[in-house]
């Protein structure tokens, strides 16, 4: 009998030392289940990282590959308003007693002579990049926003002065802007057009005109503009492609914000030149407390205005608004 007992008693102990043992195996086999796992989720989520960074690195390749080409296109798509701007002053004046400048008195007196630089034609970013640069406050004046640069009330944002360079009726002008403003609309036709400029602009001040030779050299087109103009409380910078201009005359009837220009910086597209051009803006406004120069966001006008330092070292470089507000202040 005693024997017995001892037989059943170990062979309990074995049976619960195997229960122990296949119980400590679940656990190690779990243990190395869930441990397996862990190290394929880590390199299944590696892989994935590692694919997103691969799929994000080619976007980055496409997009600064498309945004090359964008730019590129954006160059060709702007380069034919150059010749026919210039070729449309040049013919409006052809004929015409040679005036270096349009008048314009002192309006008030300071230690430093005022000079406004405005860059007409900006449609595109990298022309707004190019504006950035420069070591002064140039104005940028948008073309209103159309199919081939729908962006330019975005970019106008980025500026705290800038102005419209709103299209008009040219002598000579083969590729005219969509809804250049033409001699024969009507008052209501311009008063649509100026009215949809300023809801895509209404931080903007003054317009000026892109090309325009017939346009500002008929009276009544001029009076129903300058009408309109009032109405929205926008000033005009007569951009002179013509010296027929009834600018001068209808101002004098509707008393807007008005001015002149002065000096084309960059009918060349020379860096001598164009500095030569700023020399005379210069001399201008020191003879007659300010002046107005227009040019264009070219490279060799960015390049010219950025190395003239020294031409502009007795200069206040001020944007349109401020020289209203400085005519302002005289007048009181």
């Amino acid at each position: 009998m005693k024997k017995r007992k001892k037989t059943s008693s170990k062979t309990k102990k074995n049976s619960k030392l195997k229960y122990l043992i296949f119980i400590l195996i679940l656990i190690i086999f779990s243990l190395s289940f869930f441990i397996a796992g862990v190290l394929i989720g880590k390199n299944s989520v590696k892989q994935t990282i590692e694919k997103k960074e691969n799929i994000i690195s080619t976007l980055e390749k496409k997009i600064n590959k498309l945004s090359n080409e964008l730019n590129k296109k954006e160059t060709a798509n702007y380069s034919y308003n150059l010749p026919s701007e210039i070729e449309d002053y040049n013919i409006a004046n052809k004929n015409h007693p040679k005036k270096t400048v349009a008048s314009n008195p002192p309006i008030i007196k300071t230690n430093k002579p005022k000079l406004v630089i405005i860059l007409d034609d900006v449609s595109f970013r990298y022309q707004v990049k190019a504006i950035k640069t420069l070591p002064f406050k140039a104005t940028p004046s948008f073309f209103p926003p159309t199919k081939i640069h729908p962006n330019t009330p975005i970019y106008a944002k980025e500026f705290k002065d800038y102005m419209v360079h709103v299209p008009m009726q040219a002598i000579h002008f083969p590729h005219p802007e969509p809804d250049t403003m033409n001699i024969d609309w009507s008052y209501n036709q311009i008063k649509t057009r100026i009215d949809g400029i300023k809801k895509w602009f209404p931080n903007a001040k003054f317009i000026n005109n892109h090309t325009g030779s017939t346009f500002t050299a008929n009276l009544q087109s001029m009076k129903y503009l300058f009408k309109v103009l009032k109405e929205d409380n926008l000033g005009f910078v007569d951009s002179r492609t013509t010296p027929y201009s009834k600018a001068r005359i209808v101002e004098k009837i509707y008393n807007i914000p008005y001015f002149e220009r002065n000096i084309f910086l960059d009918n060349k597209q020379n860096v001598t030149y164009i500095q030569n051009q700023l020399k005379k803006a210069v001399k201008l406004a020191q003879k007659r407390g300010y002046a107005i120069a227009i040019g264009h966001p070219h490279p060799a006008t960015i390049e010219a205005l950025k190395n003239s330092k020294n031409i502009l070292k007795n200069i206040d470089v001020i944007s349109i608004n401020q020289l209203y507000q400085l005519k302002m202040k005289n007048e009181k």
